[in-house]
């Protein structure tokens, strides 16, 4: 499987984005205390999720993906589904949030046609744009969270914290008036979460695990400080640009920037 794969950085130099150049900066006098400086990257990370069909067949997945972030704030996310198989096409999914130019692109590698969404953002960041979590909801649930101290990825210190989630489930039949219970361990998720303040908390790594659903790694591989190219944040020289106006809820365009469902292998 890994021998189909591309890497996305390599894609991106490709499309002409080439390296990244180092933010140049210059001393000035304030009269106030400044904002917390947004530090600009480059960074690559790697995804494996193993889905348990109801068989017992364990099949993995593997995904790459590319964030980028500026000085003024724009982000960019490109994420590529690795195939199943080896006649099928990896498609990478770029999607770009400019809060200057107040726009969300969206576009695909292969492909010639790049969306452009015009949103009225207020400020430099996603403010009520959180992501939703879907799972079992047991009785009786309870979580229990643990501060797992600091360790260095890649060259970014980071703090880890786990959350495990246990409830109770009934054991046997019921017998008279009083039901055996037992603890389960529902849900856990461990994540990295970087401490510089300027990277607002970027998550490094994380693990997670659900008893109805499937278990997940993903880790950063590659991480380059400093200023991208402003070519990142816009569609490839070639494509088509559509304009689309957004239909209700903002968030509902930028929750789009979830990964991509890879197609299932078709079996004989």
């Amino acid at each position: 499987m890994r021998g189909r794969a591309y890497g996305l950085l390599a894609l991106i130099a490709l499309l002409g984005w080439g390296e990244a150049p180092v933010a140049q900066t210059s001393s000035a006098t304030v009269s106030k205390p400044s904002p917390v400086v947004q530090l600009p990257y480059l960074a690559e990370f790697r995804t494996l999720r193993v889905k348990a069909l109801p068989n017992g067949i364990a099949i993995p997945q593997e995904s790459t993906e590319v964030t980028a972030r500026d000085s003024e704030g724009r982000h960019m996310r490109a994420m590529t589904v690795i195939p199943g198989l080896s006649d099928q096409t990896a498609i990478t999914h770029f999607h770009v949030f400019d809060p200057v130019a107040h726009v969300v692109f969206k576009w695909s590698f292969p492909g010639r046609e790049a969306t452009v969404m015009a949103i009225p953002f207020s400020g430099t960041t996603l403010q009520g744009c959180g992501s939703m979590t879907f799972g079992i909801a047991y009785a009786n649930e309870k979580t229990r969270e643990e501060d797992l101290g600091t360790m260095t990825i890649l060259g970014v210190e980071a703090r880890g914290r786990r959350i495990t989630t246990t409830a109770e489930e009934p054991i046997g039949k019921q017998k008279k008036h009083k039901q055996q219970m037992r603890t389960i361990e529902v849900r856990s998720t461990e994540f990295w979460k970087a401490t510089a303040p300027g990277l607002n908390g970027l998550l490094v790594r994380e693990v997670s695990e659900d008893r109805q659903s499937d278990k997940m790694i993903r880790e950063l591989v590659k991480f380059s400080p400093g200023e991208p190219q402003a070519a990142v944040f816009r569609p490839p020289i070639g494509y088509v640009i559509v304009n689309r106006e957004v239909d209700g809820d903002p968030c509902l365009s930028i929750g789009e920037m979830e990964a991509p469902v890879a197609p299932e292998p078709v079996r004989p």
